[in-house]
């Protein structure tokens, strides 16, 4: 499951992704004593554009999956977590971007 997550996430077909990875890094940032899902929960509860790119995202990527195999919620926030830690790796790389 988590291979077929990964592969919607990189077909994500939604804007403003790397914005959500990026608010959620600066809370990691403002927190690294907190794990994932408390930083998570608090770029959440914040509201913002990044939170309605997410929805976005889960909504569309939801019909990508069958009714009765859809991932579970904690199956995408690993996934998440991955591409906020990708996002972070490769503004070290390049950080003029």
């Amino acid at each position: 499951m988590l291979a077929r997550i990964r592969a919607v996430f990189a077909d994500a077909q939604t804007e403003g992704l790397d914005q959500l990875y990026d608010v959620i890094n600066a809370a990691r940032d403002l927190a690294p004593d907190s794990d994932f899902q408390a930083c998570y929960d608090l770029v959440m509860a914040s509201g913002g554009p990044e939170v309605e790119t997410w929805i976005n995202f889960t909504v569309t990527t939801a019909t990508r999956f069958d009714l009765d195999d859809q991932p579970e919620p904690e199956q995408f926030l690993s996934v998440l977590e991955e591409c906020c830690d990708a996002r972070r790796e490769q503004q070290r790389v390049q950080p003029s971007e």
